[in-house]
């Protein structure tokens, strides 16, 4: 019973600490990192700065990040596992809700807003996708590796879900290595052991991501300002996710250090965060993230339900 407990509670920590990220990061999203840090960092929920993507979003809402993590999310429980057509549909309707909403139409990236186009004018999942390398799959796929147990499952649903929106090799393989890297973080697998799988699996996609990953692993004893100039922040999933990685990687066993140094990093900080806390939840649980982050956190509970769901359902796989 206990180590049911301690699943379910990486089951909520991992959607938790993504949207927690998330609605951190949004802060800071465009930034660069020197204008950042003599702005003072971010620490809390607040509003971001005129001009930022997330301008007019609230304390503690998140981004499109999280929603389409949540759609991918109820896509997995409707389905009682992946479904391409499933989540492909599901994914065009919210889009097109999204478009059409003025706060929430700024925050979606070209790739994803392109391919949500392209859905809802009819065109088939297998040929809607960009091939702009952005991070748009990375950011949402931490539920298929909460799903599924086998290495070899998570890898193959994790790519078929980014081929909907992002169609690059990059994009496709920094889906797998986030999607892989939570599911080895819920299995206990210590930070090495997690790097190194994530590599493994990404590397049949894209090797130069893989080895963008491995570098930043090798880097996590350095000091932040020479690693994220080194790897960079941007919204291409070559940046991002390494970054995340790197966040992860050098706060390891403190989950609230990981978040706010990827808060921090400058560029796209709501994407580097929310990926950065779908790992650190998957690892350590709820329990591991700051009582007041959970509180303030728009929609909190529901999500906290969808986690629960998603549990549910997937635990008689495991």
């Amino acid at each position: 019973m206990k180590n049911v407990v301690k699943l379910k509670s990486k089951y909520t920590g991992c959607m938790l600490g993504a949207a927690i990220g998330d609605a951190l990061g949004k802060q800071n999203e465009g930034l660069a990192r020197k204008d950042i840090l003599n702005r003072g960092r971010i620490t809390d929920y607040g509003k971001a700065p005129a001009g930022c993507p997330g301008e007019k979003l609230r304390e503690g809402q998140y981004t499109d990040d999280t929603e389409q993590m949540l759609v991918l999310a109820r896509s997995l429980i409707e389905c009682r596992g992946f479904e391409v057509s499933d989540f492909s549909g599901r994914l065009s309707a919210w889009g097109k809700d999204a478009l059409n909403d003025p706060l929430r139409k700024s925050l979606i990236g070209p790739a994803s807003a392109s391919a949500i186009v392209r859905l809802n004018s009819g065109m088939t999942w297998e040929y809607s996708g960009s091939d702009i390398p952005s991070c748009g799959s990375a950011m949402r796929v931490a539920p298929i590796g909460l799903f599924y147990k086998d290495p070899d499952d998570i890898e193959f649903k994790a790519a078929i879900s980014s081929v909907p929106t992002h169609n690059s090799k990059g994009a496709i393989a920094g889906a797998v290595a986030v999607a892989v890297g939570a599911g080895c973080a819920l299995s206990d697998m210590d930070c090495g052991g997690i790097i190194k799988e994530a590599c493994s699996r990404a590397s049949n996609y894209d090797v130069d991501l893989s080895k963008k990953i491995k570098f930043s692993y090798g880097k996590r004893d350095y000091e932040p300002d020479e690693v994220f100039s080194e790897i960079g922040t941007s919204y291409l999933v070559y940046e991002t996710v390494p970054s995340a990685f790197y966040c992860f990687s050098r706060h390891f066993d403190e989950p609230e250090n990981a978040i706010l140094e990827a808060v921090n990093a400058g560029g796209d900080t709501d994407s580097i965060a929310c990926i950065t806390g779908a790992l650190c939840g998957a690892l350590h649980g709820a329990t591991s993230f700051p009582e007041g982050w959970i509180r303030g956190l728009e929609n909190g509970k529901m999500i906290e339900e969808v986690a629960d769901m998603l549990f549910e359902i997937s635990l008689s796989r495991r």
